[in-house]
């Protein structure tokens, strides 16, 4: 039997995240994300932003699928490296010429969201499965608190069920998807900063 996990055991505090303004550019989003994204770091650090109205008051989040899946560019999505410049810098331009604001990408924080009261990690990692999502907000008392990160949920979860096969499955599966999510922050950052696209090349894996 899977003992009681409680949700502040996995969750993440929302000042560990960086904010951005719902009306501003995605340019600037992808700016502030690129701050997230910790080079030198094991596990990439965060790649998701609090998205926030005029009065603070945090509204959405915006991730790094919210804007691949908003380019609708499934080749970036499913291969990191098909094109991988080409498309990176077709979605930038397209951006910056249309004006596309953070909240026309966001995914509104009730969308979906955990209770922190009412927090099961079984739940949690079929609701992560069922939806294809990787960060989901916490909410106390109507308030937002923190955030739960995919990877780290499963991380925990193989130690708590370590005998169940559909469990070790999909913790798995999540490995495996882990390499191609940093590649893909890779492609998106070296749209905006071509500088770094030498930098870049020498990090990523070859095959």
């Amino acid at each position: 039997m899977t003992p009681t996990y409680l949700c502040h055991n996995i969750m993440i505090p929302i000042d560990h995240f960086l904010t951005i303004n719902q009306y501003d550019s995605v340019r600037e989003a992808l700016k502030l994300m690129r701050e997230s994204f910790h080079q030198e770091s094991a596990w990439q650090g965060p790649q998701v932003l609090i998205v926030v109205d005029n009065h603070q008051k945090p509204v959405g989040l915006l991730t790094l699928k919210c804007l691949l899946k908003s380019s609708q560019l499934k080749q970036l999505q499913e291969s990191t490296y098909f094109k991988s410049e080409c498309v990176s810098w077709h979605y930038i331009n397209k951006c910056q010429k249309s004006g596309i604001a953070v909240r026309e990408l966001m995914r509104p924080i009730h969308c979906f969201f955990f209770d922190y009261h009412h927090f099961d990690i079984i739940t949690a990692a079929a609701v992560f499965t069922r939806n294809g999502i990787n960060y989901i907000p916490v909410l106390k008392n109507h308030e937002l608190i923190g955030i739960i990160n995919k990877s780290k949920l499963f991380y925990e979860l193989q130690f708590l069920n370590t005998t169940s096969p559909k469990s070790l499955r999909a913790f798995d599966s999540l490995s495996r998807n882990l390499k191609d999510i940093k590649s893909s922050m890779s492609m998106l950052f070296a749209g905006i900063f071509p500088s770094d696209i030498r930098k870049l090349d020498k990090r990523l894996p070859k095959f």
